[in-house]
């Protein structure tokens, strides 16, 4: 048929045919070129499909294992390092890699982990990389995207997963009303209170969002505002088991979206026993923190920095290259209150940094595996340059180096914020001569906005528009959240659902109540098997679902029995051919080896397409010349 060096299979048998019953001599082939030109079809996959029938009738064919044999195999046999099939082991123990790793309920236990790699190298600088962490492995990649995207986005936008002071519409103008002395709608000659609730933003907008929408809707053409606005859910009680506020949510307008911090001026002149309760439940999370998405572990034994990519301070997150407020250092909200009422200070405080790193500092850190403590005191910073918008701000106290200040170009304005006219705001001040200053979450506001969006929220370019607010709600809530542990101002979740006390989210189930986290031994076991690292044992505990259908039957004719699809089909060959001719042996050969096409026995005896047969065969069209 045709000559071994056509192909490198090894397991490809080549069966000689004598030169007499094939065309296969070369030397009788018209040139290329001549009256008798051609063109060469590759015909590989049809004289394999011949020639498995010949040998069948022959009986010349060996048993081989069929597809489904070979597959079981292949899930019990170790396939080496180049496989794409899971390295199997027989048990956890015997991993050399995973023998001495320490273990919680959830997985291996990755900041222990890290912290004896610590001592044992004296230095460490590695990636964050936890392939058996089961929030690791399904947010890393996404959040790794989100925080690039997010560098794209203005920063008056609201981001998932921040608390926001909000209400279902606002039909008429937001406006101060000088004789009730509060903010009211303002339409038609009437004033209204709106009805504000504070709520999590859980999804934002398709659409582009403008500083136009701050205040009013924009024009959205054929869309619904399920595009162009955002999903905002009624935060529920953060220490309480009823989560029920949740399920009551709604698609909103920015319009009716303001930063939460601001809630004693939006919510000035409002009876306590009127606010809605989430009010109080977002109040009683302003002195949280936690961190988001981890990306390096670095130290010198004993002391180590987790760093991250973004902080959940209180209502906000907050990302690298974000430019926030900072508040006077040693202010304290009693310092704005005179006889019961506000009284804001007559030059503008705050100073704004631009973040570069934010990391948990981990001071004697803790090796003893059955300590849950990883170290003796854990501290989150801050770290980034600052600016001033004060020309005599040497003459307040200073928490960094007093340098000379150093007035800033309008160039220089521009390559420091990634926000947009920041120049609007005035003249800009390095502080500190322009070296990296670092703070803890305390001393933070919240975001500094684009002039426009500032004016449009609050009708001035001052910045400590929420500086009492803020300050007044991490007091309130250091003196209600029950999580705090006594002798501390702060509480500390190891996410953002622990922090606002979530049981939901979009109508997904989050936190540790969550039903994904009460088999944690199927998670471990689906997670080993994603990280190539699985055995046997993993394989049943991953509780794959089984395939519908029936099961697979080697004969046709078996499945023929059962199937009516099957039986047509090897009814139409019954009728074609005689049933001496079509016997179960070559119904079996069939579907065993059969080619990808499965041709019909009726194409495997038709001629080669791209010419006739030869002088040996019926109906040839090509004879050679004589010798």
């Amino acid at each position: 048929m045709s000559s071994a060096d056509e192909t490198d299979d090894p397991n490809l048998v080549i069966l000689p045919v004598e030169s007499h019953l094939s065309d296969g001599d070369e030397s009788k082939h018209p040139p290329l070129g001549g009256p008798l030109d051609y063109r060469k079809i590759d015909d590989t996959r049809w004289r394999m499909a011949l020639a498995t029938m010949w040998v069948n009738k022959t009986g010349a064919q060996e048993e081989g294992r069929t597809k489904a044999e070979m597959e079981a195999a292949r899930a019990s046999e170790n396939q080496g390092s180049l496989t794409i099939t899971p390295r199997l082991r027989d048990s956890i123990s015997e991993d050399d890699d995973d023998a001495d790793e320490p273990y919680d309920k959830d997985g291996p236990d990755y900041w222990k982990i890290h912290i004896n790699r610590l001592k044992e190298k004296t230095i460490l600088d590695e990636e964050i990389h936890h392939p058996r962490n089961l929030d690791w492995v399904l947010t890393h990649e996404w959040l790794t995207d989100y925080f690039v995207r997010l560098k794209l986005q203005a920063a008056f936008i609201p981001r998932r997963g921040e608390v926001v002071l909000w209400t279902h519409e606002l039909s008429g103008q937001l406006e101060w009303n000088a004789a009730a002395k509060c903010y009211m709608v303002h339409k038609d000659d009437k004033w209204i209170v709106p009805e504000w609730r504070a709520g999590i933003i859980t999804q934002i907008p398709e659409e582009t969002t403008s500083f136009l929408d701050i205040t009013q809707v924009t024009s959205k053409a054929n869309t619904s505002v399920s595009y162009w606005g955002f999903r905002v859910e009624t935060l529920p009680d953060p220490i309480g088991d009823d989560k029920s506020l949740s399920l009551q949510y709604k698609y909103v307008p920015l319009s009716c979206i303001k930063p939460f911090n601001t809630f004693e001026r939006y919510l000035y002149g409002v009876p306590r026993e009127s606010l809605h309760p989430s009010i109080e439940f977002a109040m009683t999370t302003m002195a949280s923190w936690s961190l988001l998405s981890h990306t390096r572990f670095t130290g010198t034994w004993p002391n180590a920095r987790l760093y991250s990519r973004g902080i959940f301070i209180g209502s906000e997150l907050l990302a690298i290259q974000d430019a926030v407020r900072l508040k006077p250092f040693g202010f304290k909200q009693e310092d704005m209150e005179e006889n019961g009422a506000v009284k804001h200070p007559e030059h503008d405080p705050v100073d704004v940094m631009i973040i570069e790193k934010i990391w948990l500092q981990l001071t004697k850190c803790n090796d003893n595996l059955d300590d849950p403590q990883l170290a003796q005191e854990c501290t989150p910073f801050i770290a980034g340059k600052v600016y001033t918008r004060d020309p005599n701000r040497l003459t307040r106290h200073m928490q960094f180096q007093a340098d000379p200040l150093e007035k800033m170009t309008f160039d220089e304005v521009s390559n420091a914020f990634r926000q947009v006219g920041m120049s609007n705001y005035g003249d800009w001040y390095r502080v500190a001569g322009g070296r990296t200053c670092a703070v803890s979450p305390p001393m933070i506001l919240g975001r500094c906005y684009e002039p426009e969006a500032t004016m449009l929220h609050f009708g001035s370019y001052r910045l400590d528009y929420d500086l009492h607010g803020t300050l007044n709600g991490r007091r309130y809530s250091s003196e209600v959240d029950t999580r705090i542990p006594e002798g501390v101002d702060w509480f500390w979740g190891d996410y953002r659902a622990e922090t606002l006390g979530l049981a939901t989210s979009n109508g997904v189930e989050v936190g540790d109540s969550a039903e994904q986290r009460e088999n944690p031994s199927r998670w471990q076991a689906i997670l080993r098997i994603l990280d190539g690292s699985s055995s046997a044992e993993d394989i049943k505990q991953a509780e794959f679902p089984r395939r519908v259908g029936r099961p697979s039957i080697k004969k046709f004719g078996n499945v023929g029995k059962t199937s009516s699809l099957v039986s047509t089909g090897l009814g139409e060959i019954s009728r074609s051919t005689s049933s001496d001719q079509v016997d179960d042996s070559m119904m079996d050969d069939m579907d065993d080896n059969s080619s990808e096409a499965d041709l019909t026995l009726a194409e495997l005896l038709a001629p080669v397409p791209f010419r006739g047969g030869t002088e040996e065969t019926e109906g040839g069209d090509y004879h050679p010349p004589d010798e």
